[in-house]
């Protein structure tokens, strides 16, 4: 087990390293906010529907079968355009707390009112707010720090495996993060049994992990999906929460999928840079 366990280290070491662009002295970058990068979708949505397809994540469980088309978004950072990833020794000299919020925006000569300043807000927020019940969260900030609370989470002496969104195309080059029509063309396989942890990167100066996961009630599935034309394949996970009577009512997923806040499960793919952790 402990063999099995130091694999998935280096290979998350490996992961991370690929994902995030590491600087000397760049610690007061930002990450850069979403942008459609002028992509034409409206040919793609119908009225009433939302024209920002970040959104497009969400599905209902009843999605979840072969042959299921859905119109879904899985974004890709620039890399060029990543914040860095600090080591703990570094992450440890700043503070990373709402109260802070001020020194921080100085730290990082940031206003409060910028774009950036309000994602910087946000985060802190997130990852100071109390868990829901029956939720384990935490914020890695280094990676040291994202390693040692997923052990301390999960166990120290279970075999964990590490999942990430791929797309598959025949050329690198070809690889479009659009907005596409996807189809199930495999029956998804549940993982049954396992404990998991869904990290999700944070808009933040340097690298940040906002990771959560639920004592009971969260389906995990391994899924694959094609385009229409059939260029493109994605592989990766997949989560539904099959409990979500804590959710804020406003949760952005209940207006995209058109439901009663609160009402049935939610599930929702994970964008390219994000990590699911699961117990083997």
């Amino acid at each position: 087990m402990a063999s099995t366990f130091r694999l998935s280290i280096s290979f998350l070491t490996l992961l991370l390293f690929s994902l995030w662009v590491v600087e000397a002295h760049t610690s007061r970058k930002l990450i850069s906010i979403k942008k459609n990068e002028g992509q034409d979708i409206s040919h793609l949505l119908k009225d009433g529907e939302f024209d920002d397809p970040s959104l497009y994540m969400y599905f209902t469980l009843n999605d979840l079968k072969l042959g299921t088309k859905l119109l879904i978004y899985f974004y890709k950072n620039d890399l060029q355009k990543l914040p860095p990833l600090l080591t703990r020794q570094q992450a440890d000299l700043i503070p990373f707390t709402k109260s802070k919020l001020d020194f921080l925006l100085d730290h990082f000569s940031i206003t409060k009112d910028s774009p950036q300043g309000k994602a910087i807000k946000e985060t802190l927020g997130h990852c100071d707010a109390k868990a829901i019940e029956g939720e384990h969260k935490f914020c890695g900030t280094s990676l040291e720090s994202l390693i040692d609370l997923v052990k301390k989470t999960m166990g120290y002496n279970v075999d964990l495996k590490v999942m990430t969104t791929k797309v598959m195309v025949p050329a690198q080059n070809s690889i479009s993060y659009a907005l596409h029509n996807y189809t199930f063309v495999e029956a998804p396989k549940e993982l049954v049994g396992i404990k998991m942890l869904g990290c999700h990167r944070m808009p933040y100066p340097y690298a940040v992990y906002y990771c959560h996961g639920h004592k009971g009630g969260s389906r995990v599935f391994e899924v694959s999906l094609v385009t229409d034309d059939g260029r493109q394949r994605v592989v990766g996970p997949a989560v539904c929460h099959m409990d979500t009577s804590t959710w804020d009512a406003d949760h952005v997923a209940f207006k995209v999928l058109k439901m009663e806040p609160r009402s049935a499960p939610v599930c929702h793919f994970f964008p390219l840079d994000n990590i699911v952790w699961v117990t083997k």
